[in-house]
């Protein structure tokens, strides 16, 4: 199911919401608002995925019984053995075709790619897990009923495309809820749903129609239209997932829940190390806890750290896809953060903010072309054309994909023609969204943080932005990460 539908708004979420208020209301049993939840994300995971749920119940059955296994005699051999499993399962389903594939080109040979039904969500609950069985081994695992553990891996805002939330952030809230409603943290909840869809809906996924059409071109932009390109791919991806995390941590307040934070406005970043401190927070804290530290961190001397650095990158660039374009994606960033510690400990000074920002804020485009490439001679070719392709406007095939219903309903009083339309509407829209993206997270959420206060002006905002959103539900894409 997904957030940007009607029956997730409309029927899915006010059941999930009410039913649940309505249980700790009457004084139900933690277990029964437990197996209700359960229940509802197994309805929302299969409208989406219904040949992975049997694979998913195994998956949460398996790392139970390892975690409870862990937590009464601990071991290595037993943490080596079940977080290999996740990893294998992971490894065969997401990287098997990539790996044949790659290594039957070596040799100059066809080959046809084996159907894997990937479950959605497969990359994110994994990972879950994993952290989950960590901490048993350490004995932090928390002593957890089937019941909730099974809720923790199964919450559907989190299911599908995170933010990769731990066991101990989850389950203690869900413990600790209210027996009423809180109608003020309702109102922070719906606020950021509403946010969290205008995002998606009206910025990325037109954003992500010029972008499909940009990409298509690669090779034959002007240079105007390549950078528009470039840099709409960077607002679509931005605005995609950090509204599907906004829409994610409102419906999970509306059920009592604080998720943690996912964005931290990362294109307002100096720096690309300071980049990965805001973008995609929760997969940052993973690979540093569960993956960075356990090589050696920073603790045993500069070059092992660059090697650990690098290596972090380009498994979060696998992680992401499997594909030669996401190495390189990685192996780019991880780089560049070894460029700048190895600037920091020569001792030399920060860059200037401004020369700062502009510097990461161009590696980031450079390197998100890769990222959204369907090979390494698509991103080239892109970003050839961004230095060759001379000063001619867009075409109107790209900027045509900008003019929404909304405005050529208003160009029925401007009058202009669709060329000249199509221009002004993708410079305002890329315009206005770079600048909403470099605004801090406080000023683009509303202040929907702890502490929020519903106010008439504000609840008014966020119907408004419901309903247009809602309005515009039609032809709208899934989320870019439910591909990861």
């Amino acid at each position: 199911m997904q957030f940007n539908s009607h029956i997730f708004l409309l029927l899915f979420l006010p059941i999930a919401v009410v039913g649940v208020h309505l249980l700790r209301r009457a004084g139900r049993p933690y277990r029964q608002v437990c197996l209700f939840l359960s229940a509802m994300s197994v309805w929302f995971y299969l409208a989406g995925s219904p040949a992975g749920i049997l694979l998913l119940g195994a998956s949460i059955c398996f790392n139970y019984r390892m975690g409870r296994a862990l937590q009464t005699a601990p071991s290595r051999a037993k943490l080596i053995l079940s977080v290999g499993a996740n990893l294998a399962l992971l490894g065969v389903l997401k990287y098997t075709n990539f790996a044949l594939g790659s290594l039957c080109g070596l040799f100059g040979t066809s080959y046809t790619p084996i159907p894997f039904l990937v479950p959605l969500g497969l990359s994110f609950f994994t990972f879950q897990q994993i952290a989950y069985l960590c901490d048993c081994r350490k004995g932090a695992g928390g002593d957890y009923t089937f019941s909730e553990y099974a809720l923790y891996v199964l919450f559907f805002p989190t299911i599908l495309s995170g933010p990769i939330a731990f066991h101990s952030e989850i389950i203690p809230q869900l413990r600790a809820a209210k027996p009423g409603p809180d109608w003020d943290v309702l109102a922070r909840g719906l606020t950021r749903v509403s946010f969290g869809l205008a995002k998606k809906v009206l910025i990325a996924d037109v954003l992500g129609n010029a972008v499909s059409t940009g990409f298509g071109l690669a090779g034959s932009l002007s240079s105007p239209a390549a950078l528009l390109t470039m840099l709409g791919y960077t607002l679509q991806l931005y605005f995609d997932f950090s509204g599907y995390c906004d829409i994610a941590s409102g419906c999970a307040l509306m059920l009592g829940v604080e998720l943690p934070v996912n964005f931290n406005a990362p294109y307002r970043a100096c720096s690309v190390t300071e980049f990965w401190k805001r973008w995609h927070m929760t997969l940052t804290r993973f690979f540093t806890r569960y993956l960075y530290i356990p090589l050696g961190g920073s603790r045993k001397g500069l070059r092992r750290t660059c090697v650990n650095v690098v290596l972090v990158f380009l498994l979060s660039g696998l992680w992401h896809g499997a594909g030669w374009t996401f190495l390189l994606w990685g192996g780019l960033h991880g780089a560049a953060m070894v460029l700048e510690r190895v600037r920091r400990e020569s001792g030399r000074r920060p860059l200037p903010r401004p020369l700062g920002w502009a510097l990461t804020f161009l590696f980031v485009n450079v390197a998100w072309v890769f990222f959204r490439a369907d090979s390494i001679g698509q991103a080239c070719a892109l970003l050839g054309d961004l230095f060759t392709g001379g000063l001619a406007a867009p075409t109107p095939t790209l900027t045509g994909c900008y003019l929404t219903a909304e405005i050529k309903a208003v160009n029925q009083l401007i009058g202009l023609d669709q060329i000249r339309l199509g221009i002004l509407a993708a410079i305002l829209l890329t315009g206005g969204a770079l600048a909403l993206s470099t605004l801090p997270r406080k000023t683009v959420l509303g202040r929907t943080d702890e502490g929020f206060r519903p106010t008439v002006p504000a609840l008014l905002a966020a119907a408004f932005l419901l309903f247009w959103s809602a309005l515009s539900f039609s032809g709208v894409g899934s989320f870019l990460y439910f591909t990861f």
